[in-house]
């Protein structure tokens, strides 16, 4: 019996699809249905029921995934605690917010590549919702992102926090003294994408009958942010660790005001399974560049 095939039946048993469990593991469709059918042969039974779109498990399936996940399980254990580095191959799929990128996230790619040069490692780039819902569709194996993820399969780590703040460029007029929230509601406010955590933040935090219509100019990257603010746009909201090489340059300058803002906290996330060791061992090791609190 192989332990591919194992790996095989515990993914779609889990996700219901044979399509997707090839696209999970990297292979094809009729790769994954071959792999069942020897499965099958070699304990003489059949593991699933076959619908037009999905499968489903029999009751010889279901006895057959208990042992799956706990044979799965002990061979990540020994691979992970006796096995050569070298030796381990695959693909896993990282998901990172665009903040991470620029901070510790590239570090960890680097250190995943030294550590298992043997891995295939695929690194989205993305806004929280969109990794969220890759995460939940099994598109990502692990995600940084701005969580939790409030799925029942999830499992979230808390792994760092960054401060917001405000920024213009220097030949930005602005009034003298610590701005108001009506001082800030009459300047174009340039920050992320609508659908994220730190702009619903942003709004909320300036809501008032009193206070004009909000003109939120959302860019879709770190880089157009930086960019427009450094123009003379308008005043622009991010995190204060990835800003502050550009306020030594004197290409921005921070702005005080009397309006505070959510920290960004991000998680580590991903669903956990038996077949998957090396997901752990990347959340392990993301933990090692930075902490909580930071």
């Amino acid at each position: 019996m192989r332990l591919k095939n194992l790996e095989t039946f515990y993914w779609v048993a889990t996700i219901g699809s044979f399509r997707q469990t090839a696209e999970r593991l990297h292979t094809t469709q009729p790769a994954v249905s071959a792999r069942i059918a020897g499965l099958e042969r070699d304990l003489g039974v059949s593991l699933f029921e076959r619908h037009p779109r999905s499968v489903t498990l029999t009751a010889e399936g279901h006895e057959t995934l208990r042992y799956a996940e706990k044979i799965l399980a002990l061979s990540g254990e020994l691979t992970a605690n006796v096995g050569d580095r070298d030796k381990v191959s695959g693909l896993v799929r990282i998901g990172a917010s665009e903040t991470l990128v620029h901070t510790w996230f590239p570090d960890l790619l680097v250190a995943l590549s030294e550590s298992y040069p043997n891995l295939d490692v695929e690194a989205h780039v993305d806004i929280t919702p969109n990794l969220r819902e890759e995460l939940v569709r099994r598109e990502l194996d692990i995600a940084f992102l701005m969580g939790p993820v409030s799925e029942p399969s999830m499992v979230n780590r808390d792994i760092c926090r960054y401060s917001m703040i405000w920024v213009a460029s220097p030949k930005y007029a602005l009034p003298e003294g610590p701005l108001s929230k009506a001082d800030i509601a009459a300047e174009p406010i340039i920050t992320f994408p609508r659908r994220t955590r730190p702009t619903t933040s942003l709004i909320k935090s300036l809501d008032g009958p009193e206070l004009p219509p909000l003109r939120i100019n959302p860019a879709s990257s770190l880089t157009a942010i930086f960019h427009l603010a450094e123009q003379g746009f308008g005043l622009a909201v991010v995190p204060e660790v990835v800003v502050e090489s550009r306020i030594n340059q004197g290409l921005l300058r921070r702005v005080d005001v009397e309006v505070e803002l959510d920290r960004m906290e991000f998680t580590t996330t991903y669903s956990p399974s038996p077949a998957g060791w090396i997901v752990e061992a990347v959340a392990d090791m993301a933990a090692e560049f930075t902490a909580v609190g930071g």
